[in-house]
């Protein structure tokens, strides 16, 4: 049988049979034929396929890295308390994180244009491990400052791969719900994270080193990657502060997600510690692990389900809402601020849920204002006013936390901003109308799902 007549009985009609036309002039041999054969099926694959196994690797990576993150925010404020620290400096390595994210978010956009994502995600990677694993040298106040700037600065440049890598795959009509799905990826990481050390990484020096080896784990997925990552803009990114004009309800929001999360978040594994009646000091790490795994895992349980309805809904009211629920809860944490273990897991799960579920609906929000051009600066703008909400949070929480009020203080913060987000939410809501069915399905930018279908060393297929 002749190889081109062999080749269309393969193939059979359709999708094979126009790609066989097309290259038929050059089913000569049977080692082109082969190859083309592979090409031809490559290019049959629906982009459905080809979107989810592009996104795949960004979000295990996240997941990983976020292990390692998930079991820090346990174990250094532990030992930050045991080394007697005050509320003031716990706060202030807080803010450190926050600062070094704040440069990291500014400096994104232009690095990942000059290097792309998977050298920009493979260099933060590496830096971030070794920052942590050199915490282990010392507990000196000044050093921790200095390793956690760098930390921060790394996991900005990581968190903008990934949004931006995301945003740029995903349909307009799906991203409320794909990139929920990331969050919820990375929620289990950190939910994983902090019960490592109750199966065996207990200790500053064992939690650090496991810390630092997935944080190197993190960098593989997104290096062995064999799908395209986003086509780099033609343009000098813009600044991330466009951020404001793209979409101002966005900025609001994470700007309060960085106040109330990292500023309370800072303190919750302390205040678990000493719920109910203080015991041995493996009992109260036990406690903090199990109170930060439940808020991440109320969080992942809510996320998903916030994100598909924001795809229907105005994104803003569907935020509003949970602030007001965050809100709530915190007023009930004020009044009962030792609850005792059993209900205190309750309630701070509830927390969890509801104040941890909206940076993804924001960033959704946000994309669906920006030009596709403007993906890695949006991203880039989110995770900078993020990160000038995490700066001065912990200042204000780590105050309140010295002050008389102690914890019912951070509480009460966690409730007022809430309260102040719903209101703001509403209001840009009666500015400026939301985006339509129509806007949302005319802005679907497939550049990276596109050029998965490429080849190395192939042009990407003109429309």
């Amino acid at each position: 049988m002749p190889v081109a007549a062999l080749h269309r009985r393969r193939l059979g009609a359709g999708h094979q049979g126009q790609c066989h036309k097309k290259h038929a002039p050059r089913l000569e041999h049977r080692a082109t034929f082969l190859l083309l054969r592979a090409n031809c099926y490559r290019e049959s694959r629906t982009p459905a396929v080809i979107f989810y196994r592009n996104v795949a690797s960004v979000m295990l990576a996240i997941a990983i890295w976020q292990i390692a993150n998930g079991l820090l925010n346990v174990i250094l404020p532990l030992t930050m308390a045991e080394a007697g620290w005050s509320g003031v400096a716990i706060g202030s390595i807080a803010s450190a994180y926050a600062l070094g994210f704040m440069a990291g978010a500014f400096y994104a956009p232009r690095l990942i244009s000059r290097i792309g994502h998977i050298r920009s995600f493979a260099a933060a990677g590496g830096l971030a491990a070794a920052a942590t694993l050199f915490l282990g040298t010392d507990t000196s106040v000044y050093l921790w400052f200095a390793l956690r700037l760098i930390f921060g600065a790394s996991a900005a440049v990581l968190f903008a791969v990934a949004e931006s890598w995301i945003a740029d795959a995903t349909p307009a009509d799906k991203r409320g719900g794909v990139i929920s799905a990331y969050q919820i990826a990375g929620r289990a990481g950190i939910v994983i994270g902090p019960f490592l050390i109750a199966a065996g990484a207990e200790g500053v020096g064992a939690a650090l080193l496991t810390a630092g080896a997935f944080l190197a784990l993190a960098i593989s997925p997104i290096a062995i990657t064999g799908k395209a990552q986003p086509v780099l803009p033609d343009r000098v990114p813009g600044s991330p502060l466009d951020l404001i004009r793209i979409a101002p309800a966005g900025a609001i929001a994470v700007l309060t997600a960085g106040l109330v999360n990292t500023g309370v978040l800072a303190f919750i594994p302390i205040w678990a510690g000493n719920l109910g009646t203080p015991s041995e000091d493996a009992n109260m790490t036990t406690a903090a692990a199990l109170v930060m795994g439940v808020i991440y895992a109320g969080s992942m349980a809510s996320q998903w389900p916030a994100g598909r309805i924001s795809d229907h809904f105005d994104r803003r009211h569907v935020m509003a809402a949970l602030a007001a629920a965050w809100a709530l809860v915190s007023l009930v944490l004020t009044a009962f601020v030792d609850p005792g273990i059993m209900l205190g897991v309750i309630l701070i799960g509830l927390w969890g849920a509801t104040s941890l579920a909206h940076y993804g609906i924001a960033v959704a929000h946000a994309a669906d204002r920006a030009d596709p051009g403007e993906l890695p600066t949006m991203a880039s703008g989110l995770l900078l006013v993020w990160a000038v909400g995490s700066v001065i949070g912990p200042l204000i929480t780590g105050a309140l936390y010295a002050s008389p009020l102690g914890m019912r203080g951070v509480f009460l913060f966690s409730a007022l901003a809430g309260l102040a987000m719903a209101g703001a939410m509403f209001l840009r809501g009666r500015v400026r109308p939301k985006v339509s069915e129509a806007e949302r399905e005319e802005f679907v930018n497939l550049q990276a799902t596109s050029a998965a279908l490429v080849e190395p060393g192939e042009e990407s297929p003109t429309e």
